[in-house]
């Protein structure tokens, strides 16, 4: 009996596998078409995108389109008028927690809340004043239950960038984050760390300014926002 279970269950991944196959070979001459202009770029995800002849795909984390001849290829928000929806944002946000969960938490800094319930992700600057704004309610969201991840988004220049490193490289990384939001002095360290890494998501998020948040939902707003507003985006259905 278990040696006729193994034998389904492998069958069951051969099947799976030359199904994800047949799937990349289907849209191996867009991707082809595609890497002519983004080279390097991680090109998946084609489906249909409710629009005729148009295919929806994944370029890194932003969500594209593209005619199903490969001429044409479209950027920018499909809305659904009669259903009254943004397309392209429901797909950014699926996108988006994909990416996130790629990462882990193991490469944020994460500030766990008494009680878990919800999280956000945030993109943040150590030199940013409104970063240094949402920081300072830290304790409120542990207090609301909602986690708070760090990916460190210097774009003030190499200073911010040094701070990043040694509060990442700190013996106590969250107490460090705090003294530097506090414009405290900072002990330099330098240690392996994924602020590179960081740095290409949120590129790959299209984030050009910090604060960015992104919901356990993958919604993504911009700039600052008080921490009873963001519970009330949270718990909003």
């Amino acid at each position: 009996m278990k040696t006729m279970v193994k034998a389904l269950l492998a069958a069951a991944i051969l099947l799976s596998s030359a199904l994800s196959q047949a799937a990349d070979d289907k849209y191996q001459s867009l991707r082809l078409i595609i890497s002519k202009t983004f080279p390097g770029a991680e090109i998946t995800g084609f489906k249909a995108s409710g629009v005729p002849d148009i295919l929806e795909f994944n370029l890194g984390a932003q969500v594209l389109y593209i005619s199903k001849d490969g001429r044409f290829l479209f950027q920018g928000d499909i809305f659904d008028l009669v259903r009254q929806e943004n397309i392209t944002e429901k797909a950014e946000q699926t996108t988006r927690v994909s990416s996130l969960n790629k990462l882990g938490e193991k490469n944020m800094l994460v500030y766990k809340a008494k009680g878990s319930k919800r999280h956000i992700t945030v993109f943040t600057d150590i030199d940013c004043y409104y970063c240094r704004k949402l920081h300072e309610e830290i304790g409120q969201y542990s207090e609301k239950g909602i986690d708070v991840r760090y990916i460190f988004m210097p774009l003030k220049g190499k200073k911010s960038s040094e701070k990043s490193e040694s509060v990442w490289c700190a013996k106590n990384p969250q107490e460090a984050m705090t003294n530097a939001k506090k414009g405290r002095r900072l002990k330099r360290a330098t240690c392996e760390n994924p602020l590179k890494q960081h740095m290409v998501l949120g590129n790959d998020f299209g984030i050009r300014g910090t604060p960015a948040i992104v919901f356990d939902t993958g919604k993504m707003i911009p700039g600052y926002r008080p921490v009873n507003d963001i519970e009330k985006m949270l718990n909003k259905k």
